[in-house]
């Protein structure tokens, strides 16, 4: 049975914004932990603040790749999430959307990104 995966940052590699006229894409990339096991593991993401024509939202949308260092096929183990990004405390919300055979378990359940903590949390679907 899946277990909860809990990911602590420990550098950002990456953090590039760039505007256009239907607002801004904010690229992340990073190096992380998963805490019970201690694999490393590379996360990129993009998000996307839309503020264009003086509406203005309070959260951006997210996508982001977990890439796992282990590479048992010619494809690097991996699980994406795609959610919310809030733009005042920075935390992020959603759901695991794709994943590789490893992590199939996960598609459909939730995680959650303390920014303060600098931890992922990814919860297997039926938590």
């Amino acid at each position: 049975m899946a277990t909860q995966l809990s990911f602590q940052i420990k550098a950002l590699l990456v953090n590039n914004q760039f505007g256009d006229s239907g607002g801004n894409w904010q690229y992340v990339g990073a190096d992380a932990v998963e805490q019970s096991t201690n694999e490393a593991v590379q996360l990129v993401a993009a998000k996307r603040d839309n503020s264009t024509c003086g509406v203005r939202f309070p959260a951006s949308m997210l996508t982001a790749t977990v890439i796992f260092s282990s590479r048992d096929h010619d494809v690097a183990d991996n699980l994406t999430i795609q959610g919310l990004h809030d733009l005042t405390s920075n935390n992020e919300t959603g759901s695991v959307s794709s994943a590789s055979r490893r992590f199939s378990d996960y598609i459909g359940g939730t995680f959650s990104f303390d920014s303060k903590a600098g931890v992922l949390t990814v919860n297997p679907r039926n938590w």
